[in-house]
């Protein structure tokens, strides 16, 4: 038997809404298809780095870094999966998901039409840089983070990565609070979902763990 942090989750079809409203055509096997994948590649990078380095992924990068990994894989792995949409070409561009052949090339430094992707550990505060209509879709993550200060359990007996939820929802500019930066500050502007977005996001669950709540 592996140790318990190697142990690779199942991605459950009960844990799937039935009921939950998909954007620009997606399909629930699609979406599917995307947490599995994503467990199948952090799987097996962590027994690569546990039996070289004793350490896994999540535990060597930084979690915003660890956090947009997983984004750019999960874009990747929607796009590859869809047949109505496709990863946004422009490098930095936006939204990271956009209809097929809807901009040229399918390439768009600022769209309005497509999806916006978003990975987290928690189950809200997450941000974007901008105040927007826009659809969004949030995949939310477990991995029993190794912090030996604040607990002592070995990493051997952490809790795997998963994949836990899975939301999406049209945003309006008025679920955002914004975030500008002050005179002289050079940080990066950003703007928070607020409670009325996260509600809309809430109410159309895509896939939900029942162990880590709604």
């Amino acid at each position: 038997m592996p140790p318990t942090h190697l142990r690779r989750i199942s991605i459950r079809d009960d844990y799937f809404n039935p009921q939950a409203v998909l954007p620009y055509g997606l399909l629930i096997g699609e979406i599917k298809a995307t947490p599995e994948n994503t467990h199948e590649f952090v799987h097996s990078l962590n027994t690569m780095l546990y039996q070289q380095t004793g350490q896994r992924i999540e535990d060597i990068l930084m979690a915003a870094t660890f956090s947009g990994m997983l984004s750019e894989f999960i874009v990747r792995q929607l796009s590859k999966h869809s047949t109505t949409l496709t990863r946004n070409l422009y490098h930095n561009g936006h939204p990271d998901l956009i209809p097929v052949n809807r901009y040229p090339g399918n390439a768009v430094q600022y769209g309005h039409e497509g999806i916006e992707v978003k990975t987290s550990r928690y189950a809200s505060g997450w941000q974007g840089h901008n105040p927007e209509r826009i659809w969004i879709m949030v995949f939310r993550y477990d991995n029993d983070p190794y912090k030996p200060e604040k607990d002592p359990r070995p990493l051997e007996e952490r809790e795997p990565f998963q994949v836990v939820e899975v939301l999406a929802a049209e945003l309006d500019k008025s679920d955002w609070s914004s975030q500008g930066r002050g005179s002289g500050s050079r940080r990066t502007p950003t703007a928070s979902i607020i409670a009325s977005g996260t509600a809309k996001l809430r109410a159309n669950w895509i896939y939900r763990n029942p162990d880590f709540g709604a």
